[in-house]
């Protein structure tokens, strides 16, 4: 489907004219908790979209190419911020200079506060494909041409999380937004109150992806208005992510071509880039919108594949594996030379289980958890960086994590990296509780888990996953190692 036929559906075009008309009068009320984002925090009360921009608040800091830091904290700020990394990219990738290019690309990821696209990135530098990808993609995913969104599909689309889509959004120069949890839990919140208010009731055409924030925010619709729960990212294919940032695209350049909102920023790029930073400012926490929970959220919640069962997406239960075991059947299933995929991997763990009864499809999902782009991203690794990875230790973490050296972790605002937030909460439990169940107690109180059986499960992948890498010692406290890679590391906020 290409831009004109998307946006001439009878539902989209409603849509767009229920954002024009509604977006000036709603009220929101912004209450973000101090973190290192949003240092002290935030508290406004603010009617009209157009005026969300204003309160925007993104504390992070990058080095450009002569590794000068480069700060920013409001939307003026960050604007000229990325304005710089953009000029990077494109110029680099212009030049075909890939470790320009993946230099840039990393910038960007440590501006946005996420990790996980890093080995896919190095893989394609690597390789001297990076340039290539990032143009092929861009063509896909411009909102000016006549792309297709069929073309966005499982051969094209390699990865997409939470970093590539502030990459393809920096490379694009239509105004194509980033497409994280937030920006998508806003959008869809706005599209579940206009489905509300029409007058005819029918199935909704448009379901816009989110994620769980890493905090107690809701980012899910469903929690709100019954029916309209958001499909996870988790749950959907890398390609459809992409297709879902080139759909909002399209929707966000209509409204403004109807509107003038954020006339001031510029050209339409740079209005579409102010109307993206005011829904990520609303998708930090749905409750902005005054809308009152649902009577059972639960039932609203979709199915999520591979995600912990918490309704409320703040807790940080995942699918149990074991880890190191699963590793090391990972080494040796690249070694049989079987294609390096998922599907490839699972059919190789039920037809070699360790155990006398094979895995059901279920389980050997499950241990999958970590391959995930959110966690460590281990499908196609390097064989020599793989077998560091098994081997674990401090040498393995570097590995698992593409650092020449060990720098401290760094929480996003999204709620990834599951696995190593689970060391970190597994080792802040057993130094400060003597006991089993002061431990239990500890992971419940602090909302990490739901029950009982969810804080057990986490704390057993924790102990698994530290102890491999050497942030766990025999006991299960805290090393050394523990100390220097989660130094002011704090899940609160």
């Amino acid at each position: 489907m290409k831009r004109e036929e998307f946006l001439a559906q009878p539902e989209v075009e409603a849509f767009v004219a229920w954002l024009v008309t509604n977006l000036p009068t709603l009220s929101f009320k912004l209450n973000f908790k101090s973190s290192q984002y949003v240092p002290g925090g935030l508290k406004a009360h603010v009617q009209g979209f157009e005026h969300v921009l204003a309160l925007y608040r993104w504390k992070a800091s990058w080095q450009d190419s002569n590794d000068s830091p480069v700060d920013s904290h409001t939307w003026a700020e960050t604007r000229r911020s990325l304005g710089q990394l953009r000029e990077w990219l494109t110029s680099a990738v212009k030049a075909g200079d890939e470790q320009q290019v993946l230099q840039a690309c990393l910038q960007i990821l440590r501006w946005g506060g996420v990790r996980g696209a890093i080995p896919f990135l190095h893989r394609l530098a690597a390789k001297g494909e990076l340039s290539g990808y990032l143009q092929k993609m861009g063509g896909l995913m411009s909102l000016d041409g006549e792309n297709d969104l069929s073309d966005l599909d499982a051969s094209s689309v390699e990865r997409f999380d939470a970093g590539l889509t502030k990459i393809h959004a920096l490379f694009d120069g239509s105004g194509s937004p980033i497409y994280d949890s937030r920006v998508g839990a806003a959008t869809g919140m706005l599209y579940s109150l206009y489905c509300q208010q029409r007058t005819e009731r029918r199935k909704p055409l448009l379901a816009f992806p989110s994620g769980a924030a890493r905090g107690s925010q809701i980012r899910n619709p469903g929690a709100f208005l019954e029916g309209l729960a958001a499909p996870q990212f988790s749950a959907i294919e890398y390609a459809e992510w992409a297709r879902w940032q080139v759909r909002l695209g399209w929707i966000v350049r209509a409204v403004l071509k109807r509107t003038d909102w954020f006339a001031g920023e510029g050209e339409m790029p740079a209005r579409c880039h102010a109307f993206e930073a005011s829904l990520f400012m609303l998708g930090y926490d749905l409750r902005c919108f005054g809308v009152a929970l649902a009577p059972d959220p639960k039932k609203a919640a979709p199915d999520i594949e591979e995600q912990p069962q918490e309704s409320s997406g703040q807790g940080w239960v995942p699918t149990g594996h074991p880890f190191s075991q699963v590793l090391a059947d990972y080494l040796a299933f690249r070694h049989s030379g079987a294609a390096d995929n998922k599907a490839t991997f699972i059919a190789w763990l039920m037809a070699n289980s360790r155990n006398e009864k094979s895995l059901k499809l279920a389980t050997a999902r499950g241990y999958c958890f970590p391959f995930s782009i959110q966690e460590f991203d281990l499908f196609g690794r390097p064989l020599e960086a793989l077998q560091r990875i098994v081997t674990g230790g401090q040498e393995g973490l570097c590995a698992a994590l593409e650092m020449d050296e060990l720098e401290p972790f760094t929480l996003s605002d999204e709620r990834e990296n599951v696995c190593l937030v689970d060391v970190l909460i597994t080792g802040n439990a057993y130094e400060l509780a003597a006991s089993e169940k002061e431990r239990v107690d500890y992971v419940l109180s602090a909302g990490y888990a739901g029950t009982e059986n969810a804080a057990r499960t986490l704390m057993a992948l924790g102990r698994n996953v530290g102890k491999h890498f050497g942030l766990l010692d025999a006991d299960h406290l805290p090393t050394a190692l523990f100390k220097q890679f989660f130094r002011g590391c704090s899940l609160d906020g």
